[in-house]
Parts: structure tokens; sequence; C-alpha cells
């Protein structure tokens, strides 16, 4: 530790669902800061104020949440019947108040709640859709079909100018590492995301540039459209950016040809290797 600052020299892992494996790491380890990285419902939040409590320690979390706790998107996914909510989305702009679609399974507001009520300094990390291979979820759906041969994408027309926040994992992984060299003192709450929200349009569109797609994109209504595209999903990071010095570190346009030619490696069965 150096004032108020800490330099990590090791880090050590465990699985809190493990029994006796947090509460071992802990008290064998002593650690100057906790990164929760996979905090999902409330009992994940609760197995680690139980092990902090049960040995009387008091330590900086930097916990991993999501910015699906907003009022927005419960609007988005119609599970809640509120206003529109401005955008970009500040974070102090209101939470929903019921469960997401995934139910208890997926429960950041309670993680939230847990830590911010619990502890004595903590701070969440609302992070955006993360792109950035090997997770290639965030492209795969518009890119298979593109490498498929398809001349035509479909949205809704209202989908087509819809934003949503979106940020390259490495620059995710330099917010963190942020957050956790900051160390900040109390209950602090950042939003982690790109300036530049891109509607679906346009994301497709940065997709088939570097594929080199010469198709098009085909505005459409569908009768299995559920979501409220009114409802922009689009959040501030100017927070995050102003009070720990946050900016995007790697190329996000080098990030996003990474995950593309990654995932089009891995359909023809061939290991990636980054040339560039």
């Amino acid at each position: 530790r150096t004032g108020q600052q800490i330099l990590c020299e090791r880090a050590h892992i465990a699985d809190r669902r493990k029994k006796g494996a947090l509460l071992d790491l802990l008290r064998n380890v002593k650690p100057d800061v906790i990164v929760d990285m996979i905090s999902f419902t409330q009992e994940d939040a609760a197995l680690l104020i139980t092990a902090l409590t049960t040995l009387g320690i008091k330590i900086p979390v930097i916990a991993l949440s999501s910015i699906d706790v907003y009022a927005a998107y419960a609007n988005l996914h119609r599970i809640e019947t509120t206003r529109l909510q401005q955008y970009p989305i500040t974070e102090d702009m209101p939470l929903r108040t019921q469960l997401g679609p995934e139910g208890k399974a997926y429960d950041k507001l309670s993680v939230e709640s847990s830590y911010t009520e619990q502890l004595d300094a903590v701070c969440i990390l609302r992070l955006p859709a993360i792109y950035g291979w090997p997770d290639t979820t965030r492209v795969s759906q518009y890119l298979d079909r593109l490498l498929d041969g398809d001349k035509e994408i479909v949205i809704q027309p209202e989908e087509s100018d819809w934003l949503f926040s979106r940020s390259f994992h490495k620059n995710v992984a330099h917010a963190i590492f942020l957050a956790v060299r900051a160390c900040l003192p109390g209950v602090n709450i950042f939003n982690v995301a790109e300036e530049e929200a891109f509607t679906t349009r346009e994301w497709i569109q940065k997709i088939a540039s570097v594929c080199g797609w010469q198709g098009q994109i085909v505005e459409k209504n569908t009768a299995d459209d559920t979501l409220n595209w009114q409802q922009h999903f689009h959040v501030s990071s100017e927070k995050i950016r102003q009070q720990l010095g946050y900016d995007e570190k790697y190329c996000i346009n080098e990030g996003l040809a990474d995950t593309i030619a990654f995932h089009s490696y891995q359909r023809t069965g061939r290991n990636y290797k980054k040339y560039y």
C-alpha cells in the first residue's frame, strides 16, 4: 500500500460457493482489496459480507455490476411502466424496482444494495455490453449472417436508431485497475462505457466494414418484436473519466476487428493468432 493507492503484487482467487474457500483465503492472505468479479445474486453478496464479518476485517471491495440496474432497462424490456428515461444515463438516475428477465438467478440490484448498505468502502462499476474475444456474442448475431453470405440484414425500423452502450473488454479491465488503484473510501458508483454509443444500424455497419460486406440493412416490422426501442440505453461515463482519469487505453476499432477475426477463425475450426 502506498498512501491511498494500492500497488498489486499478487492476486489470489477463491470460489465463494466452495465451502470454506473464501473464508480460508481471507484469513491466510489478508488482502488489501477485493475485486468481486462474479456476484450475480444476493446470496453471492451475502457470502462475501459474512466472511468479512466473521473475520472482523474491513477492506475495500470493487464490485462489478451492470447498467441493467437502471429503470431504462425495465422500460426497454417492458418490465415496468414508467416514463422514458433521458440519456445518456448518469449514476444518479432511477433504478428499476423489479427483477429482470433472468429472475433471481441474475439480480445485480440486490448485490448493489447489499454492498452499499453493509460495507464501509465499496466501489460499484456498472458495466455495459462487453465485446472482445474469446467472447464474440456481441458481434456473432450479425457476423454469422454476413459470413454466411446473406445479402440483407433485417432490423426493426425503431431498432435501427436505438442507442446502446458497449465497451471493449480490455478497456473494462483498465477501469477495474483504476478503481483498485484509487481504492476510494465510502460508497462510489461509476458507469463504464465508451463515450459514443452506436445505434444498431451503425454497429452492423462497423462489423460489415471489417468484413467487407456489401449487402443492405433493411428496416422491416416483424411480429415477434417485444422490446421498447424508444428507450435508448446509452450511459454516461463522464464521472469515471473525471474522478479516476479513465480513458480508452486500447483502440476500440482494433478490438472489434480482433473479435471479428477470432470468431471467423473459430467458424472454420482454426486457431486464431493476432497478426497485427
